[in-house]
């Protein structure tokens, strides 16, 4: 589940870790975070090697505009060649000689191989914390002239979780446009390793090394795979992404009817349920409402299920919050308590209690995107500006910390219970803001919101 909730923490400490020499992880990440958010459209080189059932080196480019969401992924596996393409418009598959316009099941194979690619270039860091909520903390930080190297650190089962949730990922899209089926309950991770090197100027990042090993279960059978991977980066000199010819007849291909865009009634229907879900869903996280979740949720036939979800989402959201917060902290003190976490992250709600919000009127203002094959639902948001709230504190403080007068734990103790008292203090909220949130209908009444970022920064905006 990709839910990461950002906050300007990392941000808002940088200016008490300036003085600290070397970067820490979790600064150096937020610092990449920042960057790579600013970047338009990326051209990334591919090379590598792939052990398992068969064994192949593979080359390749893929190119990606963050605006637009075109995407194009060119890789050449022992000199056999695929091309895919995916915008807002069409759906792009060539192989050797032959060329398609998909539809159907084929497109939505393509359109989800194209944006996880596209998420993986955009921050690796990033996309692999799906699967390990510390990993920005998790790095050992060199220096090399120009560059800083981040290489991971974790633990051997963080580094298991890590590559068997991306493995189940992959399979979970190939599984759908493959006769070969991938038991993704037997996907075992065995060992991860990531290098990242990033220019100290830009803080972007400008090579990743990735090596994984793991285990799968095909159609009874187990097989071991093991590959090496390398990206070297070209950040904005796109005009265009690049697109594939594609022959006319293969353009006017035929359709599937039974895996086309729901038609207009029904993409009325479940923007309304989709709708109803993001209502659901911001009353567990911020509000910390489960009764609210599960009254407001599509499903109202299994309601002990949606229960079980809204408490899920609820400590989730507390959980991450707090997990932030320490890590933004670590290179100061190891001795953050879970008491001083909670206080903080109570506080925190309680700001957030005091924001207001409005599900748009889902028959006219949310709709089906049939670029990312998910309703989009709009949310009228009066939230607060948490940067300038956090600044309040962290300013004064960083100040006496440059100065000398304060000990590591005791600027940790000082920020910790100023942040906490401000936070119970009143805070000003801003002009209603209205914002998209994407949302992925998985089966009846069964929805998801893969970013939750998408509504949680206008609640507690960074700037």
């Amino acid at each position: 589940m990709k839910k990461i909730m950002n906050t300007s923490l990392a941000l808002s400490f940088a200016l008490l870790l300036s003085a600290c020499g070397m970067p820490s992880s979790e600064e150096l990440t937020g610092d990449v975070k920042e960057a790579q958010e600013k970047v338009k459209n990326v051209q990334v080189k591919v090379t590598g090697k792939e052990e398992g059932s068969s064994d192949y080196q593979v080359n390749g480019v893929q190119e990606f505009d963050f605006k637009s969401k075109a995407g194009y992924i060119n890789t050449k596996m022992n000199g056999e060649e695929l091309k895919m393409y995916h915008d807002g418009d069409e759906t792009l598959a060539v192989a050797g000689e032959e060329s398609t316009k998909v539809q159907g099941e084929e497109k939505k194979y393509v359109t989800a191989l194209i944006n996880n690619a596209r998420e993986l270039q955009q921050n690796p860091i990033r996309y692999y914390q799906k699967y390990d909520k510390n990993l920005p903390d998790e790095f050992d930080v060199t220096e090399k002239d120009k560059e800083y190297v981040l290489t991971f650190n974790g633990e051997k089962d963080k580094k298991q979780k890590i590559v068997a949730g991306d493995a189940k990922a992959y399979y979970k899209i190939t599984n759908q446009g493959s006769d070969t089926a991938v038991d993704l309950d037997q996907v075992k991770g065995k060992d991860f390793s990531l290098v990242v090197t990033i220019d100290k100027e830009t803080k972007q990042i400008k090579k990743v090394v990735k090596n994984q090993s793991y285990s799968v279960n095909v159609d009874g059978k187990t097989e071991n795979s093991k590959s090496k991977q390398t990206y070297t980066y070209t950040y904005n000199q796109l005009d265009n992404v690049t697109k594939p010819k594609v022959e006319a007849k293969a353009a006017a291909a035929s359709t599937d009817s039974s895996t086309e865009t729901p038609n207009k009634e029904k993409q009325a229907a479940y923007a309304k349920e989709a709708g109803q879900y993001v209502d659901a869903l911001i009353q567990a996280t911020v509000y910390q409402n489960t009764d609210q979740f599960v009254a407001k949720h599509p499903n109202q036939q299994d309601k002990k299920q949606v229960k079980e979800k809204g408490e899920f989402q609820k400590s989730s959201f507390v959980e991450f919050f707090e997990t932030n917060f320490k890590g933004a902290l670590s290179s100061l003190s190891s001795n953050i308590t879970d008491e001083q976490l909670n206080e903080v992250s109570s506080a925190f709600l309680k700001a957030l209690s005091s924001t207001k919000y409005t599900i748009k009127d889902a028959a006219k203002d949310a709709a089906y995107s049939d670029e990312d094959d998910a309703y989009v639902v709009q949310v009228e948001i009066q939230g607060f500006n948490d940067a300038s709230v956090l600044a309040e504190v962290v300013t004064p403080l960083a100040e006496k910390y440059q100065a000398g007068e304060l000990s590591n734990e005791q600027l940790v103790n000082e920020l910790i219970d100023g942040v906490a008292k401000r936070y119970r203090e009143p805070v000003e909220l801003l002009p209603a803001k209205t914002v998209p949130v994407h949302v992925v209908r998985h089966g009846e009444q069964d929805y998801e919101v893969l970013m939750q970022d998408e509504y949680l920064l206008t609640f507690a905006q960074q700037s």
